[in-house]
C-alpha cells in the first residue's frame, strides 16, 4: 500500500481464502476442456500400448499436462489481475475501508477511475459501506455543477416531449389515412390535455383528417386554430384546402387560397400551380388554366407533368385531339416525361371525335416508350373505335389487350358491346355479355344497357327481353337508358301496351320520365295499329307539364302520330299555357 502526504491510499485487495463460488463457475469450462482432451489422449495411447513402451507412455503423458494442463491454469490465474468487472465491483464496495472518509480530491478522483460509473445504479450503493464511497467522491455541488446539472436533467425531458410528439402526431396522421376524422380531432384534444404544444405537422395532419372527408369547412377551422397557436402554416397547409376544393369542383375557393398562399409569403410549389390549373381544366375552362401555367411559369416553378396532363385531360373533354397534342409536344419540349396517364388521355382526346388513326398512333408511340398501356388505356382505344362504328377494330384491341397480360374490365368489355351497338349487332353484343361472365367480370347497369341497345337496334325484342330479365336476376338495378332501350325494341314493332308497361315499372322503380323515353312512348303509338292519337296526346300533355323540353325528336314522333297539323296546335297550345 502507498503513502502520501495526506495518508493512506486505499487499494483493493484481492480476496484471500477460498474461491467463491462465482470463481469456480468461471474457471470450471476452461477445466472441463482441459480434462477432456487429457482423456481422450489417453484413450488414443491406451490402444497404442502394444507398440509404446511404459516409459514412452509415462513421459508422453507427463509432456501433456506440462503443454496443456499448466498453460491453462496459469492463464485463468492472470484472470485476476484484469480490470474490475461488475461483480468485482461489487465485491469491492462490501469490503469498503472506513478510512476513505479521509481521502481528498485527489484520492477521490483515484478511487472514481477504479470504480465504473455504471454500478451506482446497483442495489449494492445502497449498503453502509458504499454509501461512504458515494459520500466521499460525489462533493457537495458548486453553482456551476448544480447549472451543468440542470441542463443534463432537461435535455432528457426535452428529448422525451419531442418522443411523444411524434408519437401523437402518428396517432393522428393513422387515424386521417383510416378516414377517421373524429378520432384523429380526438387524438389532437388528447394531445393539449397531455401538456404538449402542437407542430405544424399536428395541425396538418388533423386537417388531412378533414380533407379526406371532403370536410372543408372543418379543414378551414384547424387552419384558423393553427394561426391563434402561433403556428405558422406552411406549403402543406394550403395544398390541403386546395385539394379539397378542386375535389368538391370548387375552383374560386382554390384560386383564393393559392393568391392567400402567395400574399402570406408562403411559396407556391407545383402541387399548388397542379391543383389550380386542374380545377380550371376540369370545368373545361382552358383560358383560365393556361393562364395559371403561365402564372406559375413566371413565378419560376417548373411545370409537372400533373399540370399538362390536366391540360390534355380538358382538351380531350372537349373533343379537341389537336390542341391536346400541342400540349403533349410542349411538355416533351421542357424535358417531361410523359406517364400511362399522358397517352391515355390523348387516346381519349381521339376517342371523343372518332379518329382512330390518330389515337392508334399514340397508342403506339407509348408501347414504343416502353410504357405498358393499362385497361384505361385499352379501354379509350376500343371507344374510339366503338365510336367509329368499327366493332372489329375494337374487338382486335381487346384480343391485344388480353395477350399484353392486361385483364379486361366493366369498361373495357362494355366498350366492345358499344361498338356492336352502334353496328346494330344484337347477337354479338349477347356473346360478349356471356365472355364477361366467363371473365369473371361482373356486368353493371352500362353493360346490360349496351346490350339492350343492342338488341333494339337489330329488333331482337325476345334478346332484349331475356337480357333485360337476367339484369334483375343479377341484382342489377335499372336505369333510365335500361329501361329505353328496352322500350324501344317493343316501341319498333308498335306494342305500345308493353311500352306503357314499362313505364309504371320505371316509376314503381323511382325513376321520372324523360325526354328519351317520352319519344319512345309516342313512336310506340305511332307504329301501333291503329295510331294511338289520344294517349299520345294524353302523354305529351303530362310530359310538357312536368317540364319535359321539346326537342325535334319528339315533334317529328308527335307530327307521325297526330299529323302535322295537330301537332303544330297542340305544341302551340302548351307553349300558350306555360
Amino acid at each position: 500500500m502507498g503513502k502520501s502526504a495526506h495518508g493512506a491510499i486505499p487499494t483493493f485487495q484481492k480476496p484471500q481464502g477460498k474461491m467463491s463460488k462465482t470463481a469456480i463457475e468461471q474457471r470450471l469450462p476452461a477445466g472441463l476442456l482441459c480434462i477432456g482432451i487429457i482423456i481422450a489422449l489417453v484413450f488414443v495411447d491406451h490402444l497404442q500400448e502394444m507398440s509404446i513402451g511404459a516409459e514412452n507412455y509415462i513421459v508422453e503423458v507427463a509432456a501433456i499436462i506440462c503443454i496443456i494442463v499448466i498453460p491453462s491454469v496459469y492463464l485463468q490465474m492472470k484472470g485476476d489481475s484484469r480490470p474490475a468487472t461488475k461483480n468485482s465491483y461489487k465485491t469491492k464496495c462490501k469490503t469498503m475501508p472506513q478510512s476513505i472518509k479521509q481521502t481528498d480530491h485527489g484520492t477521490r478522483a483515484k478511487v472514481v477511475a477504479d470504480i465504473e460509473p455504471n454500478e451506482c445504479k446497483s442495489e449494492e450503493w445502497n449498503t453502509a459501506a458504499c454509501k461512504v464511497v458515494r459520500s466521499s467522491i460525489c462533493p457537495l455541488p458548486t453553482p456551476s455543477s448544480t447549472a451543468q446539472q440542470t441542463q443534463q436533467v432537461a435535455r432528457p425531458q426535452q428529448t422525451k416531449s419531442v418522443s411523444d410528439l411524434y408519437r401523437w402526431n402518428q396517432a393522428i396522421n393513422n387515424a386521417a389515412k383510416c378516414n377517421e376524422q373524429e378520432k384523429a380531432e380526438k387524438f389532437m384534444e388528447e394531445l393539449k390535455r397531455a401538456g404538449l404544444q402542437p407542430d405544424a405537422v399536428s395541425y396538418n395532419s388533423v386537417m388531412h383528417a378533414c380533407a379526406k372527408r371532403g370536410n372543408a369547412k372543418r379543414a378551414e377551422f384547424w387552419f384558423v386554430k393553427m394561426q391563434d397557436s402561433g403556428i405558422a402554416p406552411n406549403t402543406i397547409s394550403y395544398n390541403i384546402l386546395m385539394d379539397i376544393h378542386a375535389k368538391a369542383d370548387n375552383a374560386e375557393a382554390v384560386e383564393a387560397w393559392l393568391k392567400r398562399m402567395v400574399a402570406d409569403g408562403v411559396q407556391a410549389n407545383d402541387v399548388s400551380y397542379a391543383t389550380t390549373i386542374h380545377a380550371r381544366a376540369k370545368r373545361g375552362d382552358m383560358a383560365a388554366a393556361e393562364s395559371w401555367l403561365q402564372e406559375m411559369v413566371k413565378a419560376g416553378v417548373e411545370p409537372n407533368v400533373v399540370c399538362y396532363n390536366a391540360l390534355i385531360f380538358a382538351c380531350g373533354k372537349r373533343g379537341e385531339a389537336a390542341k391536346a397534342e400541342q400540349w403533349a409536344l410542349e411538355m416533351e419540349g421542357r424535358g417531361i416525361h410523359a406517364r400511362v396517364t399522358t397517352y391515355t388521355a390523348l387516346v381519349d382526346s381521339c376517342a371523343k371525335c372518332g379518329d382512330i388513326e390518330r389515337a392508334e398512333k399514340w397508342m403506339e408511340k407509348m408501347i414504343a416508350s416502353d410504357i405498358e398501356p393499362n385497361v384505361v388505356s385499352y379501354g379509350a382505344m376500343i371507344d374510339a373505335c366503338a365510336k367509329a362504328g368499327d366493332a372489329a377494330r375494337a374487338e382486335s384491341w381487346h384480343e391485344r389487350m388480353i395477350e399484353n397480360g392486361v385483364q379486361p374490365n366493366v369498361h373495357s368489355l362494355s366498350a366492345v358491346i358499344n361498338a356492336y351497338a352502334k353496328a346494330g349487332d344484337g347477337v354479338s353484343a349477347r356473346k360478349w355479355l356471356a365472355k364477361a361472365k366467363e371473365a369473371m367480370v361482373h356486368a353493371d347497369v352500362v353493360m346490360y344497357s349496351g346490350v339492350l341497345d343492342a338488341c333494339a337496334k337489330s329488333g331482337d325484342v325476345e334478346g332484349a327481353k331475356q337480357v333485360f330479365e337476367q339484369m334483375r336476376e343479377q341484382g342489377v338495378q335499372p336505369n333510365i337508358v335500361a329501361y329505353v332501350s328496352l322500350a324501344r325494341a317493343h316501341a319498333q314493332c308498335g306494342d305500345w301496351q308493353e311500352v306503357d308497361r314499362l313505364q309504371v315499372c320505371m316509376e314503381k322503380d323511382g325513376l321520372v320520365m324523360n325526354d328519351y323515353f317520352l319519344y319512345t312512348l309516342l313512336l310506340a303509338y305511332a307504329h301501333a295499329k291503329p295510331r294511338q292519337k289520344e294517349k299520345a296526346e294524353a302523354a305529351f300533355r303530362k310530359a310538357r307539364k312536368e317540364g319535359i323540353e321539346v326537342n325535334k325528336h319528339i315533334s317529328a314522333a308527335l307530327a307521325r302520330v297526330l299529323g302535322r297539323e295537330r301537332s303544330k296546335e297542340l305544341m302551340q297550345e302548351m307553349r300558350s299555357g306555360a
